[in-house]
């Protein structure tokens, strides 16, 4: 049996109401990046039946030090803005959420799925989340973290934009089913940072 692991993204469930969403959450992707991932999706899932053993992981909003790091992701961001600009810009207040995760903790749910027993994992889909934070929240983990360094860090609230994300999902599924659970937390990362 092929397995094949395929990493998504909590961003299919951004099209959703503001609130809590599992694996079973219909989804509506907004934008080209996860219209994207529902397709990968959907055509895995279909060659279950042909004998591949695909399962899905839809990852959190990723933070985390990395070897080429993405600065369009809100937790790396802050800390950058923070440092260099010493200003962190709240989108309607920051009250929205979202979905978190440790670059380090979706390498290691990779490696439980794959060495799960294929009955356990075939076909499903398992959001990979550490926790939910409202922006505002994060914004003042990283200021307070930064300003721990001599740095002077402002927050700064501008109106939000006419397309906001604010969703959180749910994450037993992979605690209850493989026994992961992801162990990194925002406060860790950013101290990293």
């Amino acid at each position: 049996i092929e397995r094949f692991v395929f990493a998504s993204s909590c961003s299919l469930y951004d099209g959703l109401p503001p609130g809590m969403h599992d694996e079973d959450a219909p989804i509506q992707p907004r934008a080209a990046y996860a219209t994207s991932k529902r397709y990968g999706e959907e055509s895995l899932i279909r060659l279950v039946d042909e004998g591949l053993c695909p399962a899905i992981l839809r990852n959190g909003t990723v933070y985390g030090w990395s070897p080429r790091m993405r600065f369009v992701l809100v937790v790396n961001t802050f800390v950058k803005d923070a440092l260099l600009n010493g200003r962190l810009t709240l989108h309607g207040g920051g009250w929205m959420w979202r979905p978190l995760v440790d670059v380090r903790d979706c390498a290691d749910a990779m490696i439980a799925v794959y060495e799960a027993p294929a009955e356990k994992v075939r076909g499903e889909i398992f959001n990979v989340v550490h926790s939910n934070y409202q922006i505002r929240e994060l914004a003042m983990i990283v200021a307070g973290s930064v300003q721990l360094t001599g740095h002077s860090v402002g927050l700064e609230e501008v109106a939000a934009p006419t397309l906001t994300r604010d969703y959180e999902c749910a994450n037993a599924k992979l605690s209850t089913t493989l026994g992961f659970i992801p162990r990194r937390s925002v406060l860790e990362a950013v101290s990293d940072l």
